[in-house]
């Protein structure tokens, strides 16, 4: 898989189309695309803008959007009048979360299935009947950088928890800045779902990711996943 063309896993993965637009596009076409996704429902979760000889400009992001609509009164008032309760998946959240006793494999799996680029690891001991996961680490697609990088893929078939123990060890062995880079990406940056969702809206544009997690003080749990689309 390393020496494939970028190109042709990208054609094939279905995750996401390639659907480039010039600079004089209406922002509501590109809004249309990113929510309704390219040819044959294949979603489109960044648009690359381009020029004349198409040559990329830069690339429009569901969080740009946000960014944006932050920044007026009207879309700002409408988030803040609603709850970011909306997106509160409690009662499902243990099928979006990997154990820590399971095999990096099954994080993969369940990523893969529901389109996601992290997934909680948790134990289910802790979690108990209440609903939500506790969030013991998070495991992401770039993950997989690594292992394609130092060529060892048996350790996808290790434990989560192991897993994390060998990506901790590799970021030791980074200098001091990259390494603060890489390790503030395995925080879990969360919101409370008693806040509202200009809250919600507001985090993902600081932190600059495309998910964050939804949490509950009441159950003190992980009760949603919520993306910048």
């Amino acid at each position: 898989v390393s020496t494939m063309a970028v190109g042709e896993i990208a054609a094939c993965s279905r995750h996401s189309s390639y659907v480039p637009m010039s600079a004089d596009t209406p922002l509501l076409d590109i809004l249309r695309i990113i929510a309704e996704g390219g040819q044959s429902g294949v979603p489109v979760r960044r648009v690359p803008i381009v020029d004349s000889s198409g040559d990329m400009l830069t690339v429009f992001s569901s969080l740009d959007f946000l960014d944006i609509a932050l920044q007026f009164p009207g879309p700002t008032a409408v988030l803040k009048s609603r709850a970011a309760r909306t997106f509160d998946r409690r009662d499902t959240m243990l099928d979006v979360a990997v154990a820590y006793d399971d095999a990096v494999l099954e994080a993969l799996r369940i990523m893969d299935a529901e389109h996601y680029t992290i997934c909680p690891a948790t134990s289910r001991d802790l979690c108990g009947d209440l609903g939500g996961v506790v969030v013991r680490s998070v495991v992401a697609v770039s993950d997989l950088k690594w292992v394609l990088n130092l060529r060892h893929f048996a350790i996808l078939d290790e434990h989560v928890s192991d897993f994390i123990s060998w990506r901790n060890n590799i970021s030791r062995n980074l200098d001091s800045w990259v390494r603060s880079q890489r390790l503030n990406r395995f925080n879990v940056v969360s919101v409370h779902a008693g806040g509202s969702l200009h809250e919600l809206a507001q985090r993902l544009v600081d932190s600059q990711l495309q998910r964050v997690f939804l949490s509950s003080e009441e159950i003190a749990r992980i009760v949603g996943i919520v993306s910048s689309r």
